[in-house]
């Protein structure tokens, strides 16, 4: 059996998309990833017979798939695991404080609302999803510790299913609540052993 040291440890400045003291490669994949999403979800954006974005909503759009897209791979990172599923540490701000609460940093998460609203999509539908993400990370974290990725991962299957079915949120956005879920339920609310580089 192959075994892989676990560091629950950090230090260093605070880094809000990686975690602290993520690992030049954790930067690179993060931030990478986030920066190679936003342009597929740009490009298929201006590339759609209706584009939902034009002029200022260009930059609303590309800050959620930075945000969302992105989040969903760096919410995986072992730097992130550490940070979020460790105690406050002194001088740690409010940003922290957030981020370290799955319940507290969900609810902040009302960007169906706001897409939907900027983007003409489904505001009913929206208030469902936020109302959904709420309730999958209350029942993971519900979950004892060995069932929760499970769960997360039972939940994030449902998310997408719905949204690409019966619980659009619309035109354009469909790569949106499958990303957030991934973000949010499956990556931020999971506990897991982070890994020493």
């Amino acid at each position: 059996m192959r075994t892989a040291p676990i560091e629950w440890s950090y230090a260093g400045g605070s880094d809000p998309l990686c975690g602290t003291g993520a690992t030049s490669a954790e930067r690179l994949l993060a931030y990478g990833m986030a920066t190679l999403f936003t342009a597929i979800i740009l490009a298929t954006d201006h590339f759609r017979g209706t584009p939902v974005a034009d002029g200022w909503r260009i930059a609303l759009l590309a800050f959620f798939a930075f945000d969302i897209a992105g989040g969903a791979v760096a919410n995986m990172l072992n730097s992130c695991k550490r940070f979020y599923h460790t105690d406050l540490h002194p001088g740690e701000g409010l940003g922290a404080r957030l981020a370290k609460n799955p319940m507290l940093f969900t609810a902040i998460h009302v960007h169906p609302i706001v897409a939907a609203y900027v983007f003409g999509g489904s505001l009913l539908n929206a208030v469902a999803w936020y109302i959904l993400l709420q309730i999958s990370v209350l029942l993971v974290l519900a979950c004892p510790l060995y069932l929760r990725r499970a769960m997360a991962a039972a939940a994030t299957v449902l998310a997408v299913l719905a949204s690409q079915s019966f619980l659009p949120l619309g035109a354009g956005l469909e790569w949106f609540i499958p990303c957030l879920f991934i973000k949010m339920v499956l990556g931020h609310a999971v506990q897991e052993e982070p890994y020493r580089a």
